[in-house]
């Protein structure tokens, strides 16, 4: 047989394992038209937008959220332009999160497939690209996080493993860039800052073919790119007037750290049970699954010198994965929690193959930039995120990469009678269902996807498909609210679980925080600071039991009821 023809052959007896993971990747996409969420996604969406109506980015928005936020504002920008609506701008922010999806997943492919085997490469984005961070389907401050950290440390990984002294202008270019990226990651979740200390640590101290001279050169691009980004927000604050942020503002100061609540964020009791709770709550997180994982480093131990070692690790490895999801498969986090179960692999195989493998150092860049980068960001969240150490899994599970690259080559190494390549492609394929089959159980709103039966046909969720309730609900609720509006309305507060309605309407958002009301000495302070009290009030019907008495009582004071649109309450001005 000719050599082109043992290529075609090889590349057809991988065909099923591709189109069925193409398959997959397909209902991922598909899974984000399933499902409206009318908590965070409209939250994050409306802090982006909210800078298009008017408030001053960093002034009239007075919530520490809306620096990673505010980076979707662009895309809106065109959206708007273009379509002259807010009709359909949920479904267009879940676009833009996939398209940079599959732009970041070839980056990191091209990358991976330099150093290492196609088909490896292909299923550590696949692993990453089909785990959506609790299920939200759009880019918000997390996913902006995750986006930028990645590009800039897939960057810098591919400028140490390729490096050869004869392309330093390349070389300082790529690391010049990282430093971009992780400018903008800092940006979008500010304590990474953590995060960006350990990358410059590493372009000084970690050496392979480098020199002192060109260690030091990258370091100094990284920090210039950085530099880059901190002279364009400077210039901004420098426009607007440093005294005139928000963080500047005495009453919201006095209430606390920002207008989420974070008083004493950051006392040293604070980090001192954060840092008890992020080793306490994930260890009972992982807590069966982690047995798995200890019987079988011990089963790898014991049957060293068995032959048939690599299939019983990767078996429990499997069945570990299989306890974690049961465990977690009607939470949010499921995903999240999986992936990074995954990452803890990545020593354990590293070990198995660092002597007889010759892409080992290759492995080994890997976990200094990429896997113990992704720890760090997994203790930041956990430190300083409100849902606090249940968020490690977040910020690390992109060390699962390192697993999945890992495991061909530790795969490749075993003594099987079957092919190694197909081996991997099933048990890699077997992960990646495990993927798909989370994204279809649940909902970050609780909604299953398989109760979704109808497609909303206008309004903001224009274009997904939900539960007829629900379509019934959302297309008429911005109609009604278009006919209360009139032309000398300028301003609008939504109470809770009214956030979406921020969407519906070109009306400056009227609130220090757009989560809530219920801060009403900081929200009333806003009102005298900006534009006055509200034109437009929306509240739920079921907020009563979730809004302070002090701002129903200014409701029923000053407002009366103009329309009531199947759960909400719109009122007007007297």
């Amino acid at each position: 047989m000719s050599e082109p023809d043992l290529i075609k052959t090889s590349k057809n007896k991988y065909l099923p394992i591709l189109i069925i993971n193409a398959v997959l990747v397909l209902l991922v996409v598909f899974r984000a038209f399933l499902c409206i969420s009318v908590m965070d996604e409209v939250f994050n969406i409306g802090q982006a937008l909210r800078t298009i109506q008017g408030n001053t980015f960093l002034v009239e928005n007075w919530d520490y959220f809306q620096t990673g936020d505010s980076f979707l504002t662009p895309f809106l920008f065109v959206f708007l332009k273009i379509t002259g609506s807010t009709d359909g701008i949920v479904l267009f922010s879940r676009i833009v999160f996939i398209v940079l999806q599959i732009l970041l997943s070839t980056l990191m492919y091209k990358i991976f497939s330099r150093f290492f085997d196609r088909m490896s490469s292909l299923f550590a984005v696949v692993i990453y690209s089909t785990a959506v961070s609790f299920l939200l389907f759009y880019m918000w401050y997390d996913n902006w996080e995750l986006f930028f950290r990645l590009t800039g440390l897939i960057l810098i990984f591919y400028v140490i493993a390729s490096f050869d002294g004869k392309s330093l202008k390349k070389s300082y270019l790529l690391v010049f860039l990282a430093g971009i990226a992780h400018a903008c990651m800092v940006f979008a979740y500010p304590t990474m800052l953590a995060l960006y200390v350990y990358v410059l640590a590493v372009l000084f101290f970690y050496r392979r073919k480098q020199s002192s001279r060109a260690h030091n050169l990258m370091a100094l691009f990284y920090v210039l790119g950085a530099v880059l980004i901190f002279a364009v927000f400077l210039l901004y604050v420098l426009k607007i007037g440093v005294g005139n942020l928000f963080i500047f503002n005495s009453t919201m100061s006095e209430a606390g750290l920002s207008s989420t609540g974070r008083e004493g964020f950051f006392e040293l009791a604070s980090t001192i049970g954060k840092l008890k709770a992020l080793i306490v709550e994930n260890i009972v997180h992982y807590m069966f699954a982690l047995i798995l994982f200890i019987a079988d480093l011990l089963i790898l131990y014991v049957f060293r010198k068995n032959k048939h070692k690599i299939l019983m690790f990767c078996s429990i490895m499997l069945l570990g994965c299989i306890v974690l999801l049961l465990m977690t498969v009607f939470r949010t986090d499921s995903l999240n929690t999986l992936m990074t179960y995954l990452s803890f692999y990545t020593i354990p195989l590293y070990l198995l193959v660092r002597k007889e493998s010759d892409k080992a150092g290759r492995y080994k860049d890997l976990i200094v930039i990429l896997w113990i980068a992704s720890y760090i960001a997994g203790v930041v969240y956990s430190m300083t995120a409100l849902d606090g150490a249940i968020k490690f899994s977040a910020g690390s599970r992109s060390g699962a990469m390192v697993t999945v690259l890992l495991l061909f080559e530790v795969i490749k190494t075993a003594d099987m009678k079957f092919d190694r390549k197909t081996a991997f492609g099933i048990l890699a394929s077997v992960l990646v269902v495990m993927n798909v089959f989370a994204l279809y159980s649940f909902s970050f709103d609780g909604l299953k996807p398989y109760d979704c039966s109808a497609m909303i046909k206008s309004g903001i969720f224009k274009g997904i498909i939900d539960t007829p309730e629900n379509a019934s609900r959302y297309e008429t609720a911005g109609k009604d609210l278009a006919e209360v509006i009139t032309d000398s309305d300028k301003t609008i507060t939504c109470g809770p679980y009214a956030m979406e309605f921020y969407l519906m309407t070109d009306l400056k958002p009227n609130a220090s925080n757009l989560w809530d009301p219920n801060n009403t000495d900081l929200l009333f302070q806003y009102y005298r600071s900006y534009y006055g009290e509200p034109d437009i009030i929306v509240m739920h019907d079921s907020a009563d039991d979730s809004t302070s008495d002090a701002f129903l009582e200014f409701v029923e004071n000053n407002y009366e009821l103009a329309k009531y649109t199947d759960g909400y309450f719109i009122y007007r001005h007297k």
